[in-house]
């Protein structure tokens, strides 16, 4: 991949999503840069799904280089791109684009986000089982990881056909299947919205179990609040977000920053 970093220009940089407003990814990448003393630009993007396609051709053909992608533009982003890396097309998912000189890179860093904030909390999975909640495109980017890092991955999802139809998907990577009440599993990951506690009675959990919800903050709440019943430790989806941003931010800069100085 060849770069095309103006020198001496700020590096044009963004958030695209609808809604966006909530996004801390504008201080995030702020300071990542500052680690590194670069100088960036970096905005928030919301157009409507027709409009998508148009915004980002005047984003990168007006100097824009790099763009994280969030709801609901993911599967969108796949289709903008014109270099797909494996992961991306693993997970049918992209959450960053960057301008080549080849042209518009697609990469899928969620996956990766999730399971090194994972690694950064030291935890100890024995038998690397985890029940995933869910098989919408989040769901996916994080089986995709978890299989490669050597996790046996279960699934529950209200439409078990559409989770059938994912397990078979990525089968390739490893054990991954619908999940059943005899087995006993020490990692528990929800990327549902809302009613996933619901799904926690039906799951045989571990000892040590660690409950980690994808989404953070409020939205995280009743979800872990639940699994406090059933789990030893539980988690937001904040260090993902931090960690999943590093690794953008390293395919933008080819530098990779230090996420345990950064405060949001």
């Amino acid at each position: 991949m060849s770069s095309i970093i103006e020198p001496n220009q700020p590096l044009r940089l963004g958030v695209v999503g609808n809604p966006i407003s909530h996004s801390m990814s504008p201080q995030l990448h702020q300071q990542f840069a500052q680690q590194f003393g670069i100088d960036i630009q970096y905005g928030k993007i919301c157009p409507t799904a027709k409009g998508f396609n148009r915004v980002l051709n005047d984003f990168f053909q007006s100097g824009g280089y790099g763009l994280n992608v969030t709801a609901p533009f993911k599967q969108q982003a796949l289709d903008y791109a014109t270099i797909i890396t494996q992961r991306a097309k693993d997970s049918q998912s992209v959450n960053t684009l960057v301008k080549t000189k080849e042209g518009i890179l697609g990469d899928s860093t969620d996956g990766i986000g999730f399971v090194k904030d994972l690694h950064h909390k030291e935890l100890d999975f024995q038998n690397k089982r985890a029940v995933l909640l869910g098989a919408g495109g989040v769901a996916r980017c994080i089986a995709q990881a978890l299989l490669l890092d050597g996790f046996e991955v279960y699934l529950i999802n209200r439409t078990q056909s559409k989770a059938q139809a994912m397990a078979e998907a990525l089968n390739h990577l490893g054990p991954i299947q619908l999940y059943t009440n005899d087995i006993a599993v020490d990692l528990v990951v929800n990327s549902v919205s809302f009613n996933a506690e619901q799904f926690l009675p039906q799951i045989k959990f571990d000892n040590t179990a660690v409950a980690y919800d994808l989404n953070y903050g409020a939205k995280a709440e009743t979800f872990l609040t639940a699994a406090k019943d059933y789990t030893a430790l539980q988690f937001d989806g904040l260090g993902m977000l931090i960690e999943q941003g590093a690794e953008a931010f390293g395919l933008w800069t080819g530098k990779y920053p230090d996420t345990s100085l950064i405060s949001l």
